[in-house]
């Protein structure tokens, strides 16, 4: 923590602009504002899900849709209202994430991503298949659910016949079965990147 509130420090008094995702936005938050983040009471936020801009004449969301996806992928969160408490300003939103992306008060002296834009197309899929092995190795008791809104219908049948050999295999504690990694990433629809790479572009345009 010490070397985060370094950066932090050294980073307003030497750039432009600071940007930060995710983790580093709840750092952030509470170094620069006091917010503590909070334990999300429905469990880990994870997949992708719908999102709204609620501030279209913000030059960092101006030329983008008006509603896209954002992959999330945490246990806590951040909520509008104590970014509003804070003088923060919510750009982009979910009604069921929650939000994405907010600026300070001046409208782009400090950047937070609480979503994860930056995703590649397979990074959900990944972390899926980390747990799953977390799974079958014993570090977690239950098999892990799907990423929401991520998978396409046709990666469900190969989903559900490995779930089942992992499952099998460590009741007889036979070798864990080699995950379908690049058949699924082919049934994988990638509806975000572009989204977030043009705020990005937005962003590095202001800087």
């Amino acid at each position: 923590w010490p070397g985060v509130v370094d950066v932090f420090q050294w980073a307003k008094q030497n750039v432009t602009s600071i940007l930060s995702s995710c983790l580093a936005s709840h750092a952030a938050f509470k170094q620069f504002y006091g917010i503590e983040r909070h334990l999300m009471s429905d469990g880990k936020l994870w997949g992708v899900y719908s999102h709204r801009i609620t501030e279209p004449q913000h030059p960092l969301v101006s030329n983008i849709n008006t509603r896209f996806d954002v992959p999330h992928s945490r246990f806590n969160e951040v909520t509008r209202q104590q970014l509003n408490d804070a003088g923060l300003k919510v750009l982009i939103e979910s009604a069921t994430a929650g939000v994405h992306l907010a600026v300070s008060d001046d409208l782009f002296r400090e950047v937070y991503f609480q979503g994860h834009p930056e995703y590649n197309f397979n990074s959900l899929l990944k972390e899926y298949k980390r747990e799953v092995m977390r799974f079958y190795g014993g570090q977690r008791s239950d098999y892990p659910a799907q990423p929401v809104n991520y998978f396409t219908e046709q990666a469900q049948p190969v989903i559900g016949d490995y779930k089942e050999q992992v499952i099998q295999a460590r009741i007889a504690h036979l070798k864990m079965p080699e995950f379908p990694e690049a058949e699924l990433e082919r049934l994988v629809d990638n509806t975000w990147w572009d989204t977030g790479k043009a705020v990005f572009n937005n962003w590095l345009g202001l800087v």
